[in-house]
């Protein structure tokens, strides 16, 4: 159960450093991150960044199926 103004994000280590390094988007290494901080203002920005980091890269998927 989670509790409070923080929320577990189910994002790797990588995908938080990737998140810190291009985007400037900081939260815990594991993952959580403040909803505090997530305004009307940055939240286009905080998705559009998620979905860079989360995204299957294509040229890896084609190499999965060769």
């Amino acid at each position: 159960m989670q509790v409070g103004m923080f929320c577990f994000s189910g994002l790797t280590p990588d995908q938080v450093k990737q998140l810190e390094k291009r985007f400037h988007i900081y939260m815990t290494p594991d993952g959580r991150i403040s909803m505090a901080g997530v305004t009307t203002s940055n939240v286009d920005y905080l998705a559009n960044a998620l979905h860079q980091v989360t995204r299957i890269n294509e040229e890896t998927l084609r190499s999965c199926y060769i």
